[in-house]
């Protein structure tokens, strides 16, 4: 569920250029002091990762940059030029889509997903009292919202006509929230709807009985459609769901959950939340990711050597079976009929329709990430990238990144 940067960027940009420069240099000299040279990088496919400056989109194999900014939606990568007019690349080749021109100390918080509407937001990160939020199109401003509390932009409905939020409570020290929905046009914000079977019939969730969770552990995907945003959710084993709060005393005797996923409709704007089973979120948030794959949602808890599919329109838990554990920061990436869950220095390769363990290799340190394609997985390491096959994890390519902090996925 898942911070944007804000403009003045013409230090860091003049920064960047001056090591490039030095880089070049750097080339020069290594060429005209060798007696043999060695064949150039041949280019490969485009990744986004994320590095000090933002995210950067940047080619596998010559680690040329393409393109950067603060956030991604679908191709399209966004953030502020020097000027702090805020800026929609193409992702596959760094040219400007739209540029628009915005007022204040905005920081990028949210975008739809073919970065139509986009989501700016003003005030402190830590707490505030106030709020004011700026949606923006292509040719500037559409609307300014100022209100009180401290609201954070989540992600636009289906329609582009409401906004949903991070509600943080209390709002100047916060250690919760609630997911609500703020209305563009009137400026009102109001609780969730009510699940119903009837997508023309929406009852608000009643007062007192609105959701507040805590973001521990907290990661997010969309389904294919973009129709459903599932948030995974730790180590919260006195949670109460709506549900829960409707029935008072409907979990009496039942275990504690310790992890689950919000299931949030953009289109229609209901939450349902998925327990996962009781061994999931007792050990180290770290562990736990989550992927969507075909009409299915997959949570690990590598740690515990764990593995839960949930079915995507039914909402419900239909697998749970065991891989080998490991401990450190997972990763997880769906593709080809399969998943590859990074953990620590490990990838375990899943079969999506067997359910089953297929294959498990070694990397040499903890994996910052990991991303697939059509005949490659990559994963992320300190200050590089590695090419590998992705059923044996045979290195077939690296890419020196210095200053890696993650990879994110194959730009296409």
């Amino acid at each position: 569920m898942a911070a944007g940067n804000g403009p003045g960027r013409s230090g860091l940009s003049w920064g960047m250029k001056r090591r490039e420069l030095l880089g070049l240099g750097g080339v020069v000299l290594l060429a005209s002091c060798s007696s043999s040279s060695s064949p150039p990088p041949v280019p490969g496919e485009l990744i986004a990762v994320s590095l000090p400056e933002g995210t950067v989109v940047l080619d596998s194999g010559t680690a040329r940059k393409v393109a950067t900014g603060a956030l991604m939606a679908g191709n399209r990568l966004v953030g502020f030029d020097p000027d702090g007019r805020v800026v929609i690349r193409n992702a596959a080749d760094g040219s400007v889509v739209a540029a628009a021109a915005v007022r204040g100390n905005l920081r990028l918080a949210a975008a739809a997903p073919d970065a139509g509407l986009l989501a700016l937001v003003e005030g402190a990160a830590g707490g505030r009292a106030q709020t004011t939020i700026v949606v923006a199109g292509p040719t500037g401003e559409r609307y300014r919202l100022t209100m009180p509390g401290f609201v954070e932009p989540e992600a636009f409905s289906s329609s582009g006509t409401e906004l949903f939020v991070l509600d943080m409570l209390p709002p100047e020290h916060p250690d919760r929230y609630r997911v609500r929905v703020l209305d563009l046009v009137g400026g009102q914000l109001r609780a969730l709807n009510l699940p119903s079977p009837d997508a023309g019939v929406k009852v608000l969730v009643p007062a007192g009985a609105e959701e507040e969770m805590r973001g521990e552990g907290r990661q997010a995907v969309f389904d294919p459609r973009r129709e459903r945003l599932f948030t995974l959710y730790s180590h919260q084993p006195d949670h109460q769901h709506v549900r829960d709060l409707l029935n008072p005393g409907a979990r009496d005797g039942k275990p504690d959950v310790h992890a689950f996923v919000h299931t949030l409709s953009v289109k229609d704007g209901w939450a349902v939340c998925v327990d996962l089973p009781a061994s999931f979120g007792t050990g180290a948030v770290a562990g736990l990711t989550i992927a969507q794959s075909a009409d299915e949602v997959w949570v690990a808890d590598a740690a515990q050597g764990r593995i839960a599919v949930i079915h995507a329109d039914a909402l419900v838990v239909t697998e749970e079976f065991s891989v080998p554990p490991s401990d450190g920061p997972a990763a997880m990436a769906a593709g080809g009929g399969r998943l590859h869950l990074a953990a620590g220095r490990q990838v375990t390769v899943l079969d999506a329709g067997g359910k089953s363990v297929v294959a498990s290799f070694p990397l040499p340190a903890d994996a910052r990430g990991i991303a697939t394609s059509s005949g490659h997985l990559y994963v992320g390491q300190p200050d590089a990238v590695l090419r590998l096959d992705p059923l044996t994890g045979a290195t077939t390519g690296r890419v020196a990144i210095p200053g890696l902090l993650g990879l994110h996925r194959v730009v296409t």
